[in-house]
């Protein structure tokens, strides 16, 4: 079967890789830790430091970005709705580590617990798929959301609306049940997101005109990065995962022995 839109699948990451502290019993992090380690190991992002390794802030109290260097700095932010964030943190299976032993425990909240209400989750992309420049600016023009689509929608308007070079991570994995062509794939997967993300990309051109725009997200075991150039995603590099300690250890501890390779 030839690799095409129609063929392409979309899965979220789990938990344990996208909300900070999730894991108990491993030292803190945070997912913006392992993007650190993927923009140290991304020769454009090294040259726009002029070869200075980038670092956390000291502290963040003054709206220090996350990705700092003496010559440029960025701002990690996850494309995901907050509605789906939440469903993540709450309902997703524990995990604990202790004397060397993973244990899988069930979620912090479920249908059996007292404060228990089911979250309607936003798939963001899905969600601004119809929506033109018109219908955001409509949408991020009310006083007030009823809908808790558009909730999350005025909210990831707000991210973009950010006055810092942003870095995107859309925390999903994309792939293709036959996978033969790795370039073709990434190809297909970089227009999806563009198509899905072009209103709001554009929104934040026009509001942010003088600040960098990176988009990235992962397939074929590799973080692909691109940039927001003039109406398009732009190809910039594809990062084997291995490059980041931190994500391949969360990776790890996230897939138990029944699972498999979650990014297939």
């Amino acid at each position: 079967m030839t690799m095409q839109y129609e063929n392409m699948k979309i899965g979220s990451l789990p938990a344990g890789m996208i909300i900070d502290n999730f894991i108990h019993g491993i030292d803190p992090y945070r997912y913006s830790d392992y993007l650190l380690e993927i923009v140290n190991a991304t020769p454009f992002f090294l040259e726009r430091s002029k070869g200075e390794v980038y670092v956390s802030p000291s502290s963040e109290a003054h709206g220090e970005c996350d990705c700092i260097s003496p010559h440029y700095q960025l701002d990690f932010k996850l494309i995901a709705s907050g509605s789906k964030l939440q469903e993540k943190s709450i309902f997703s299976s524990q995990i604990f580590y202790e004397a060397g032993v993973t244990y899988y425990c069930g979620s912090r909240v479920d249908d059996n617990s007292k404060n228990y209400h089911p979250i309607q989750s936003t798939r963001i992309f899905a969600a601004l798929r119809p929506l033109s420049l018109d219908d955001l600016l409509h949408i991020r023009g009310q006083e007030f959301c009823d809908d808790q689509v558009e909730r999350d929608i005025v909210q990831l308007m707000k991210t973009l609306e950010t006055n810092k070079n942003l870095f995107l991570f859309f925390p999903y994995n994309i792939y293709f049940d036959k996978n033969d062509n790795i370039l073709l794939g990434q190809n297909i997967a970089i227009q999806a997101i563009e198509a899905d993300f072009r209103q709001v990309l554009t929104y934040r051109a026009q509001l942010r005109p003088t600040k960098d725009t990176y988009v990235c997200f992962l397939y074929a075991h590799r973080f692909i990065l691109t940039t927001w150039k003039d109406g398009s995603l732009l190809f910039l590099d594809a990062v084997p995962i291995e490059k980041s300690p931190l994500f391949m250890k969360l990776k790890d501890f996230s897939e138990d022995m029944l699972s498999g390779d979650m990014l297939k």
